[in-house]
This record gives C-alpha cells, structure tokens and sequence, in this order.
C-alpha cells in the first residue's frame, strides 16, 4: 500500500511538472519564503527592453541545491513580484552539480507582454525538481529599467577615450604680439569638460567645451618656438577620458623682424643586427663523474640598430663532448641558465627558458630574444652552465662546440 501511494504521488509530481514545463510567456509568481541562492552573472550587462534576445548567457554564482537539479528557469520581472520566462524551462539535467549558464530567446518587452515601466526588476534562475516542484531559493540580479533601456544595477560603465587636436590661426610665422587663436577639437564631440591650453609646461589660459571645441586667443607668446599642447579635463571622469593634444609649434618672431627660412634634411642609414662575443673558450669546473660540471657562458652582446623593430631571437646549440679513446658525453647533457640585460636603447630583451641537464642543449634552445617592436637597442645575454655527467663516463678532458646563432 506504501509503494502504491508513493507511485502515486510520484505520478502526480511528475504530472505537476510536466504542466509546469508546458507553462510558455504565463507569469511565475515568486516562490512563498524565496531567498537568494546566489547571483546571475548576465551577459550583456545592458541593453534594451527591446533587444531580442535580452541575455546571451545569465551564469549563476553555484549549483542548485542538491536534488533540484533536472530543471532550470530563466525569468524576468519587477522586484518582489510575478516573473515571466526569458525562455522555454532548460531541461538538461544535472543543475545541481555545478554553476550553469541559461540564455534567454526574447526581448524583456515580449517576456513581460508589454514595455516595463521605469523601475527595479530583477533577473531570476529557479532550480525544479520533477518530484519537489521549485526551489523556494532561487539566484537573481537586479536590474534597472529607465527611457526603455536597462542596465545591472550598480554597474558603470567604462569611461570613454577622447582625443583632443590643437589648431592655431594664424599659424606662423607671427609678429611677437599677434593675437593667435588656439583652437581645441574634442572627438567625441558629445564630450563636455574644459581644456587648458599650454605653452611647455606653462599654462596659458583656460577654455569651456561648446559643441566639440574650446577656444582660447592669446597675444602673449614669446619670440622663438613654441611648443603648444591642449589638456582636455572631463566634466565627468566616470564619463569620458581625460587626453592631450600633440606638440603644435609656432614660431613667433620680433617686430620689424626679417625672416628666412632653411628646410633642414638628413639621410639616416640603418645599422645592422650584430652578436659580439666576450670570448670563445669557457672552462667548467668541479666536474666528477656521476656528479656535475658548472661555468659561466661568455657574454653574447647583441645590437640592434636596423631601425625596424623587427625583433631577434638567439639561440644556441652544443655538439657532443668528446673525450678520451673518442669517448663521448651526450649534448643534451650540458644546460643553463639563461639571463638578460639592456645597456642602452629604447627595447627589451628577454631571457630565455633555464635547459636542465639531460634536456639540455643538444637541441636548439633560446639564450635571450627581443620581441617585435621593442628590439631596438644594446643588449647583454649570458648564461650559468651545468653539464651533468653520467656515472658511465670515462674520466678525462672533454670538449664541446657551443654555436649561437642569431636571428
């Protein structure tokens, strides 16, 4: 009589979720005594009420509870009230076993039949059992609905970049005293704020933004170059980006002056990619067989004058020792550790992977390399070695060619 009424009541919640699955745009009012299981990550995380759909992806911060696994549902609706669905109920199965993502296949307008007011709506996802029904705890992310657009509350979004361009009228040569209007252009013209204009580092005056520029005219520059820039400080940080102008030169001469003008030129060849060696023979030490023998690489300078910032990789490779009786000890078995340095240049050189002994060098491995765009420059590459020896060598003198090859 047990098993007959718990088949029973297994049949009726069975019944009772599969009319639940059947349950399209109807709303979904808040479980009685719901509380938070988590939250939503939602993907976007703004948008129209009218964007269809309204989330690629919502991820919930943990698994549903244990044994509430076989359904999920994403829904949408005012804060402590009825939820509509976002889609049909997923019905993957294994919710409770770790965090999932749903998504969602309609606008927030079409889910909630009709544009949401202005207001607080939250982002649910239930967890469904076929023999339990819903979850009483649910995972959820409010929402701000305003003008038909939403947004996750609390969220800012990220301040935009501007760019600002500096123009002078006239633009030189003038007389010393010559009124100059200095105009700055702001990009995106929607950008408010002010721009100071300076001459160096000595600021010559301040002006508003109206309609994507600022202007200011001054008559106050100095006889000779000068080197103007315009500093574009936002009227609302979290907004828009702060950004300065490139150097603008003017050249203002004395009155009465007489000028002349020589166009300077210069032919600048490119220099080449050289390795310059500290020395040709390293001695290692120490070495007994079964143990290791250890030494310091000479120093590999390698200088990048090309003007291309190419970039340039050095590698190296070692031959096998050779001994007594023709005796060898393998290249692999001799590694380093590689470093590296700048002495002077505008790049970057990086050392390579440390090679251990038995992987070592009997393959062609990296010393040091500078990566495209930052190779300019003088550098130093050098290395500590150490050569393992087996305990099945012949004692004696053995000897290596170590080529470095650059690139």
């Amino acid at each position: 009589m047990k098993a007959t009424k718990a088949l029973l009541g297994r049949a009726t919640a069975l019944a009772g979720a599969v009319a639940l699955a059947a349950v399209g745009l109807a709303g979904v009012a808040a479980p009685a005594q719901a509380a938070v299981a988590g939250t939503l990550t939602l993907n976007p995380t703004s948008g129209t009420v009218t964007d269809n759909p309204m989330l690629t992806g919502a991820t919930t911060s943990a698994a549903c509870p244990t044994g509430f696994g076989d359904q999920a549902a994403l829904r949408v609706g005012p804060v402590g009230a009825q939820v509509a669905n976002l889609n049909r109920i997923a019905s993957d199965t294994g919710y409770d076993t770790a965090p999932f993502t749903l998504t969602a296949n309609r606008s927030m307008a079409t889910a909630l039949a009709g544009t949401p007011a202005d207001g607080d709506y939250v982002v649910v996802v239930e967890c469904l059992s076929e023999l339990n029904g819903v979850h009483p705890d649910r995972f959820e992310t409010v929402i701000a609905v305003s003008g038909g657009n939403w947004q996750v509350k609390g969220a800012v979004d990220p301040a935009v970049p501007t760019t600002t361009t500096l123009a002078a009228s006239p633009t030189g040569p003038v007389e010393s005293g010559t009124p100059v209007t200095l105009t700055a252009t702001l990009a995106p013209a929607e950008a408010t704020g002010s721009v100071e204009f300076r001459r160096g580092g000595t600021a010559l005056g301040t002006a508003p933004v109206s309609g994507g520029t600022a202007a200011l005219t001054v008559s106050t520059l100095p006889v000779g170059s000068n080197s103007l820039t315009a500093q574009f400080t936002p009227a609302d940080p979290a907004a828009y980006e702060p950004s300065t102008s490139a150097p603008l030169g003017v050249q203002v001469t004395a009155p009465g002056a007489v000028t002349g003008e020589q166009r300077i030129r210069a032919e600048i060849a490119g220099g080449g990619l050289l390795l310059e060696m500290a020395g040709t023979d390293v001695a290692l030490t120490g070495g007994t067989v079964g143990g290791t023998a250890t030494g310091t690489l000479n120093t590999a300078k390698v200088s990048d004058l090309r003007g291309t910032g190419a970039g340039w990789n050095l590698t190296g490779q070692v031959e096998d020792f050779v001994g007594p009786s023709a005796a060898t000890i393998d290249g692999d078995q001799l590694g380093w550790t590689p470093d590296a340095s700048k002495v002077s240049g505008s790049g970057a050189a990086i050392a390579g992977a440390v090679a251990a002994p038995g992987s070592g060098l009997g393959e062609t491995r990296t010393l040091c390399r500078a990566d495209e765009g930052s190779s300019a420059g003088v550098f130093e590459c050098g290395a500590g070695l150490t050569l393992g020896i087996p305990d099945t060598t012949t004692p004696g003198s053995y000897a290596a060619t170590l080529t470095l090859t650059l690139v």
